[in-house]
């Protein structure tokens, strides 16, 4: 609620030289008088009761008094609620009652306990405080819903009709049920055992008095939440009809989706007075040809049936998108018996519509508890889909074999965001063990995978950016030192994996690297949103850790600053030096600072990991390339300024690209990066902005794919291993498969397109039944050579069983932008 003053004044008429102590009290007082020491009073009178509903806002009153004379009362609302009154006395007020009155928005969902803080303050500055609630019921938080009976279903005498009513409220359910009302009455409820669940489906078969009049009846639910406080539903109008001889035929309607997966469902629903004997669906060719279809045996008894069928169908991947008509029947128990179909309208004289459905790739599961997917990793070793689930702080662990969600997920910590699998050697092996970036805090989370647990949590340092400029003091000839010093968002972001290997294949002891961006964070500087990139090696005794700073190196110029940077890894931590002033390394903050997300990813086989700035302004967007491989130099360096020896230690990693800027590949500066990829060992790289863009393993760019849409989704094909700058199959002397040489890229609509890196081309596209939105990875089954597409979509995870692909695009591209 936004802040809202009152002003309130009177006239005050024979007031003699002693209101200098009262009015405002704020007045130099005449020497020998004694300044107010004296609080004031203040109360909070709940004269509208200590219980009210989100309707009737929040109201109280506050009476308040001085013996000289109020200045202020201040009223803060939090909890459920907030909101804030400030009353200002612009002359001597020594007593009042205010009514406080705080209206809550249209259809709020604010509720709960209300904490109320007044503070009554005179004019000499005496303050006192009262405290006080009010419990806000939201009778809108409980809601409940007639699922059954549709409107307009019908009823005869002697028989039944189904009920079900659905009721929620986030405090828990304590009671739901239903009643009947008019030409047949009746109901049923049931109380619902500790712990109250926050939603509850009642099911119910009312049965019509054989003796009832033809005419209306409704059915009105009811729900009663853990303090007894009740809720109905809209009525549903039942229509009781008299059936002599029943020739008329049951009205039937069925919804399916329009676009379809195979797993996805259609409902049947049939209305006859005579009850519904059969119900039931088909589906087929074109031409005719039957595919799939069922029958439910309703038993007669029941005047509005509704059948819920898995549409099953078993087709293979090439055959998508494939075209379906769907058509639904009922037949009632009438003697004899009449029999109805889907029609377009209620008209009994309507033509009988036989709908056709798109079909296509995937199978979609919605998330087991909700929230918000960040980003997706696939383990091999398992066969299993990791994603981290930022609203609800867990790891979520999605089945590949059988498409199907861990009900319960890994706890980790807070705001998960990225995640890496752990390196086992540079071959692309892997532990079944995930590093998680903890973005609400500064910390990785080790998670083993196979145990279901996280093991540890490893803590990140604080880096400490500094600018040092040098000067001779003209005074006395001597050397001053002027340092700046900016601190960096420090909470992960993305990360990715890397290993250096001790000789040979396998990942060295000690020497397990997680590359990561840290999140963006708003910082009074001129600079406002100072994320970084690092590596940590999780796997040293000693901490080690590295700030990115050798893309931003600069030719010396007199215009650029020196940089040193710190690391602090808290209290009782000796400060770490990782670039000293000795070094005299120099360029400009601006260079260090990465804007907006900045996304990481390594290689299949863990020697290489891209990082993709977000950007989106004039300065920045860029790409960054990392080799794991590169050499890794301490040393200690040695400067003379002015005379004056200064020797510091550093460390450089070789294995920093210079950062590439995103207007070095368009024209359009400002268009951001909204996704990175790179291929099995590091020679192919992607960035995703107005189109895609291919580089070789020093960011060069080779090639563009025109892939459309704002989706971020995007990975390579699992065996993918070629050089950007070379084709790799023996048409070009290489022997690579040309069919590995794909990438697959969300786009705008429900489908993924699949691309030649080399040729630039689209190759075909996969058609899916939303559009993904989230991460889309590339797994490989255990065992074979099946390869597997998994994306996240508005509705969960969509998992895409690939065709076999054959690429056609075997000659080089005419040119190479």
């Amino acid at each position: 609620m936004s802040r809202a003053t009152r002003r309130y004044g009177k006239a005050l008429l024979g007031v003699s030289l002693l209101v200098y102590a009262a009015g405002c009290n704020q007045q130099t007082q005449p020497t020998g008088f004694q300044r107010d020491q004296v609080p004031p009073t203040v109360s909070i009178i709940k004269s509208s009761g200590d219980t009210l509903t989100v309707d009737q806002g929040v109201v109280f009153d506050v009476q308040a008094a001085d013996n000289l004379g109020l200045q202020q009362v201040t009223v803060n609302l939090s909890g459920g609620f907030t909101g804030q009154l400030d009353t200002v006395f612009t002359s001597a007020v020594t007593s009042i009652t205010l009514g406080a009155i705080f209206p809550l928005p249209q259809n709020t969902t604010a509720g709960g306990v209300i904490l109320i803080d007044v503070t009554a303050t005179d004019g000499n500055g005496n303050s006192v405080a009262a405290t006080d609630s009010i419990f806000l019921f939201n009778t809108q938080a409980l809601t409940v819903t007639v699922v059954r009976p549709n409107a307009g279903a019908v009823a005869s005498r002697g028989l039944q009709i189904p009920v079900e009513i659905l009721a929620a409220q986030t405090d828990g359910i304590r009671k739901i049920g239903y009643t009947v009302a008019g030409v047949a009455t009746g109901g049923d409820s049931i109380l619902i055992p500790t712990p109250l669940p926050d939603t509850v489906v009642f099911v119910d078969t009312f049965a019509v008095p054989a003796t009832a009049d033809t005419g209306n009846f409704t059915v009105t639910g009811f729900a009663e939440d853990s303090t007894g406080r009740r809720a109905t539903s809209t009525p549903v109008t039942v229509n009781v009809q008299a059936v002599i001889q029943d020739t008329t035929a049951p009205i039937v309607t069925f919804t399916v989706p329009g676009r379809a997966e195979v797993r996805d469902s259609i409902t049947v629903t049939a209305t006859d007075p005579s009850g519904i004997a059969t119900v039931g669906w088909a589906a087929t060719e074109l031409d005719g040809t039957p595919i799939r279809g069922d029958t439910t045996n309703a038993g007669g008894t029941l005047t509005d049936v509704r059948q819920t069928y898995v549409l099953d169908f078993n087709f293979t991947s090439s055959e998508f998108p494939k075209s379906v008509i769907i058509s639904a029947f009922a037949i009632d128990a009438a003697t004899p018996p009449n029999t109805g179909q889907a029609r377009a309208t209620a008209s009994l004289t309507a033509p009988i519509v036989q709908d056709t459905i798109i079909v296509v790739n995937g199978i979609t599961k919605g998330l087991p508890a909700g929230g918000t997917v960040a980003d997706g990793i696939y383990n091999p070793n398992l066969n299993e889909f990791y994603l981290t689930n930022i609203s609800l702080d867990r790891l979520e662990i999605f089945r590949v074999a059988d498409t199907s969600f861990v009900t319960s997920g890994i706890p980790v910590g807070s705001k998960p965001w990225g995640l890496a699998l752990w390196p086992g050697d540079t071959l692309g092996n892997n532990g079944d063990t995930v590093v998680v970036a903890n973005s609400g805090g500064t910390s990785l989370s080790i998670v083993d995978v196979a145990a279901r647990q996280e093991r540890r949590r490893h803590l990140l340092p604080n880096f400490i950016v500094q600018t040092v400029a040098t000067e001779i003091d003209p005074a006395n000839n001597t050397v001053k030192v002027k340092v700046d010093e900016f601190d960096f968002s420090d909470r992960p972001q993305y990360v990715g994996m890397t290993c250096r290997p001790a000789g040979g294949v396998l990942c060295a002891a000690d020497s397990i690297y997680a590359i990561y961006s840290t999140t963006p964070t708003i910082d009074q500087s001129d600079f406002p949103l100072r994320g970084s990139l690092r590596w940590e090696n999780l796997t040293s005794a000693t901490p080690q850790s590295h700030f990115f700073w050798e893309h931003a190196v600069r030719a010396p110029s007199p215009d650029l600053d020196t940089l040193q940077i710190l690391a602090d890894r808290g209290p009782f931590a000796i400060e770490d030096t990782v670039l000293s002033l000795a070094h005299g390394a120099m360029g400009l903050i601006a260079d260090l600072v990465f804007q907006d997300s900045t996304f990481v990813r390594n290689s299949g086989n863990f020697t290489h990991a891209l990082a993709g700035e977000g950007g989106g302004d004039l300065n920045f967007a860029r790409a960054i390339g990392y080799n794991g491989n590169a050499a890794l130099v301490q040393f200690i360096d040695t400067t003379v300024v002015e005379g004056v020896t200064i020797i510091g230690p550093t460390e450089r990693d070789f294995g920093i690209t210079p950062g590439v800027r995103v207007r070095d590949f368009i024209a359009n500066t400002a268009t951001p990066i909204r996704s990175i990829a790179i291929n099995f060992n590091g020679l192919t790289n992607l960035i995703r902005a107005d189109s895609v863009y291919v580089l070789n393993e020093s960011l060069r760019l080779m090639g563009l794919i025109s892939a459309s849409g704002a989706n971020p989704g995007m990975d390579f094909n699992f065996d993918h291993a070629f050089d950007a700058a070379t084709g790799g199959t023996p048409t070009f002397g290489g022997s690579l498969n040309p069919n590995d040489r794909i990438v697959f890229v969300a786009e705008s609509g429900p489908e993924i397109g699949v691309y030649d890196t080399f040729n630039y081309q689209r190759i075909f596209t996969i058609p899916i039944r939303d559009p993904v939105i989230g991460p889309l990875r590339v797994a490989k089954l255990q065992g074979g050579t099946e390869q597997m597409l998994i994306g996240v979509t508005q509705r969960g995870v969509v998992t895409v069983r690939l065709p076999v692909i054959t690429n056609p695009f075997l000659t080089p591209p005419p040119s190479t932008p």
